[in-house]
């Protein structure tokens, strides 16, 4: 009798094992699915909720609860696309009724400064420090503007066949009297051969003028200036470098972010928009390149822009496409 009822128990202890290894693989397979949905949530755009069927209580619980996450994220996400597209209409209206006025006020300080030999010396250097301060809040309204412009598509970039080499040259020629100051030590290297990328070319000499402005104003405590264009594994790159502070490694991911001016990294005398370099990333972006930094401080800092080298061979020109 202790053996049947010995056997009975051994049956049933056997049966409810196996019904909780079952449960077990059960919710494991259910949770295993879960997280493949949760890892292809971030991929599929349209995707706003997880849809699983499970009989488990408690899992069934935790999908309501990622659901409702979720839905909070998207709802967030939602309002911060409004948000910024609310802050490019503001800029880009602000800029505009700025601009007007600030033209007026420049043109007559020119207007007024071309007779200023009739005018008493203290007179004249109040009406040049209006015209040069004027000239500057235009600089920063025109790019608050062109940026507004970018991030709205609304500015249509040509692709045809450039050679980088020559627009560098071009671009470097007009910085002639700066880099040739006492002390100042300069590296340009830039290839005989043509090296041929598809672009913009007032884009690329934007990029250009950028990078190097940026360099002399905020590293001109180095006094060196560096500029090298060359090409490897079918990529042209463009290496514009400095000596000067630097920027520390904890803010280098910030430098290409809009309003941003790390006045801890670069030299404080020197106020700008906090746009240029936000302005160089879209534009290098648009043309199929990408930019970097590395920087250490007083040792080096190097801005790489990177595009796809394009074959000598045709010369066709690609319709104009909008960012």
């Amino acid at each position: 009798m202790a053996v049947i009822l010995l056997t009975i128990l051994a049956l049933i202890l056997g049966t409810l094992w196996l019904r909780a290894q079952s449960r077990y693989r059960n919710q494991t397979e259910q949770l295993k699915a879960l997280t493949r949905e949760l890892a292809e949530y971030g991929s599929n755009a349209k995707q706003d909720q997880i849809l699983l069927f499970s009989d488990e209580k408690a899992i069934q619980e935790l999908l309501i609860q990622v659901n409702l996450f979720l839905e909070r994220l998207s709802h967030m996400e939602q309002m911060q696309r409004q948000y910024e597209e609310q802050s490019r209409k503001m800029l880009a209206n602000i800029s505009h009724d700025l601009k007007t006025p600030l033209t007026v006020i420049y043109g007559y300080s020119e207007m007024i400064l071309s007779s200023r030999e009739n005018m008493e010396p203290g007179n004249c250097e109040k009406i040049e420090k209006i015209h040069r301060k004027t000239k500057d809040v235009l600089c920063m309204i025109n790019e608050f503007f062109d940026l507004a412009k970018l991030e709205a598509g609304d500015i249509a970039l040509e692709h045809t066949r450039l050679d980088i080499c020559e627009v560098c040259r071009n671009e470097i020629i007009n910085y002639y009297d700066t880099l040739n100051r006492p002390g100042f030590r300069t590296d340009i290297r830039i290839p005989e051969t043509p090296l041929y990328i598809e672009g913009d070319k007032q884009a690329l000499q934007r990029i250009l003028n950028n990078l190097l402005q940026n360099a002399m104003k905020y590293g001109a405590d180095g006094g060196y200036l560096g500029l090298c264009v060359r090409e490897s594994s079918g990529t042209v790159f463009i290496e514009v470098s400095d000596k000067g502070k630097g920027i520390v490694e904890e803010n280098q991911n910030q430098v290409f972010e809009r309003l941003v001016t790390l006045e801890d990294s670069r030299n404080k005398k020197h106020h700008g928009s906090g746009l240029g370099l936000t302005i160089t990333k879209r534009l290098t972006e648009a043309m199929g390149g990408r930019i970097r930094l590395e920087s250490s401080p007083f040792v080096k800092t190097v801005f790489t822009v990177e595009f796809p080298l394009r074959k000598r061979e045709g010369n066709c020109k690609i319709p104009n496409r909008k960012m």
